[in-house]
């Protein structure tokens, strides 16, 4: 049998509201050797976004590479698989990539071309081993995030990235005997998978980037996927999944699950349902008061919190976010909070403030945080825009429309 653990999106390098996070990265990365060691895994997939910049600074560089030696120390046997994703500068990652196959780490962040101009189809597809004496084999094809000049021209992105996929399964099914199974890792937002609204990954307005991905035309063991970072299957499908981000990146994250996916295959075939490993976040996301209050409730909430000197509290104080209610503009509200919170075992990251805007529908009272609206969606705020008014869903060619003018309005103002 083959041990397969998966993970990705550590955006290593990641500063949360000012706050740096190289301590909870390497809290995780310890985590993770654990859960190789107790899953006896015999590989590492890790789906992209390894760094949260495509110029980390050199303390995420030496974590990530303090990291990949400790996992060649420990456990020498131990195939390591490494795709770019949106946020990693492709060619920094595959820098060093035939020193780091000497250790057995396969980084895969281009996609490289043969003289002719063919993608080199073989460059993308990692074969590993496992079980006793690594009898048992498989291919993983490791397809980083793909820009616009890696698929043929004249596609959408949607489609070109889809095509690329099934060109790539296609030279693996070549590849594999019939006892050997294949795998698919990309860095992508599939089609039916869900994201929270303002969480941090970035996707395109309209859904330009989705990526239907049951126009896939081979059989395929698994599907791992980096990009989005909150933990889901795919539809039914309980071995095409994404196994989340390493640490929330925003608030809306907060209810968010962290961990890895262990899977395991013999003879070519996944045994059983794959399993989620889960993690303790060293410092978790509060929002307080879970709905928004008057300034003086809220104050009374933050007064009963820990205080930073309790025992237990400094090692795991949580980052903060305060949801303040308002009728009017108020001045001097965050002093009265950082007041309120002084000395208390919490990370301050930011105060929300909403106000009460009434519906003309009968869906009553709605809460919008100042920031919330600052950071929407333009095609969803058109979208609620126009149920409230309609009492129905916009048309496609309205969609369409919508997106245009929101797209005609972004390059007039960048010139």
């Amino acid at each position: 049998m083959m041990k397969i653990l998966a993970t990705g999106d550590w955006h290593l390098g990641n500063c949360f509201h000012g706050f740096d996070r190289m301590e909870e990265h390497a809290h995780y990365l310890d985590w993770l050797l654990d859960c190789v060691q107790r899953e006896e895994a015999d590989v590492l997939l890790i789906a992209g976004d390894v760094f949260d910049s495509s110029n980390p600074s050199a303390a995420a560089q030496e974590l990530y590479y303090s990291f990949l030696n400790r996992l060649n120390e420990r456990f020498p046997a131990l195939q390591t698989v490494i795709i770019a994703g949106n946020h990693d500068s492709a060619a920094r990652l595959e820098a060093p990539r035939e020193m780091l196959e000497r250790h057995r780490v396969y980084v895969r962040g281009i996609v490289r071309r043969l003289p002719e101009g063919e993608v080199d189809w073989d460059n993308l597809l990692v074969p590993v081993t496992g079980g006793k004496e690594a009898q048992e084999r498989a291919w993983v094809v490791a397809v980083p995030y793909l820009r616009d000049g890696d698929f043929v021209r004249g596609m959408s992105y949607a489609e070109g990235v889809s095509d690329f996929l099934n060109r790539a399964l296609q030279e693996a099914g070549r590849k594999k005997r019939p006892d050997e199974a294949v795998l698919l890792m990309a860095h992508l937002y599939a089609t039916g998978a869900e994201i929270a609204e303002g969480s941090s990954e970035r996707v395109v307005i309209g859904g330009a980037e989705r990526v239907d991905m049951s126009r896939m035309e081979c059989e395929v063991g698994a599907v791992v996927l980096g990009h989005l970072h909150r933990r889901q299957k795919l539809g039914n499908r309980s071995n095409w999944f994404y196994p989340g981000s390493a640490l929330p990146m925003s608030f809306t994250e907060r209810t968010y699950r962290h961990g890895a996916v262990s899977l395991t295959f013999s003879g070519g075939e996944l045994a059983g349902e794959p399993c989620f490993h889960e993690y303790t976040l060293l410092h978790p996301l509060r929002s307080l008061p879970e709905k928004p209050a008057l300034l003086p409730e809220v104050i009374e909430v933050l007064s009963k919190l820990p205080d930073a000197g309790e025992e237990g509290v400094e090692a795991h104080m949580p980052y903060l976010e305060v949801n303040v209610l308002l009728d009017a503009p108020v001045q001097g509200i965050n002093k009265q909070i950082e007041e309120a919170l002084d000395g208390k075992g919490v990370r301050l990251c930011r105060t929300a403030i909403f106000y009460r805007t009434q519906l003309e529908n009968e869906t009553g009272e709605m809460l919008e945080s100042v920031d919330d609206l600052l950071t929407k969606n333009p095609l969803e705020v058109i979208r609620k825009s126009y149920l409230n008014r309609h009492k129905c869903e916009m048309r496609e060619e309205l969609v369409v429309l919508a997106n245009r003018a929101i797209e005609a309005a972004r390059k007039e103002d960048e010139e």
